[in-house]
């Protein structure tokens, strides 16, 4: 298994957003991931989604600069889509309900292609499709 985590707009959005559901575990989950010194990757769709999100629940400035505090971070990392892994997360998008999005398959995908099962989100997708939502499911050795 990798050392990279991928995250999802739902982690991103819950640790922006100090009156989501779920912020206090996605700071919680966000420190163990620190802790455990995985390398955090944001997909470009997840920081463009992310950034449409919260303009939409909070306004304008209130994307510009978490964006801002995104794009300059250390902790994570924003990794470009090859055409392959596109094209992967567009194969997954085919065969799930319409209740997935096309970005949670680019998640599943990058997952795949760092070759790691550990998502930083909190849709229930991800743990149907075999992945694991760091500090939701229970990590499975084969």
């Amino acid at each position: 298994m990798s050392n990279s985590i991928v995250t999802d707009s739902s982690a991103l959005v819950s640790l922006i957003s100090q009156t989501d559901s779920n912020h206090k575990k996605a700071i919680a989950n966000a420190t163990r991931i620190k802790n455990a010194k995985k390398a955090i990757l944001i997909p470009g769709e997840v920081l463009a989604e992310t950034i449409n999100i919260l303009g939409k629940k909070f306004g304008h400035d209130s994307a510009v600069v978490s964006a801002d505090e995104l794009l300059g971070s250390k902790e994570y990392k924003i990794a470009n889509t090859l055409d392959v892994t596109r094209l992967n997360a567009f194969n997954k998008f085919k065969t799930q309900p319409a209740s997935v999005s096309f970005t949670d398959c680019i998640v599943m995908a990058f997952a795949d292609e760092y070759e790691t099962r550990e998502i930083f989100g909190f849709d229930d997708a991800f743990r149907k499709n075999g992945y694991i939502r760091f500090g939701i499911d229970k990590l499975r050795t084969k």
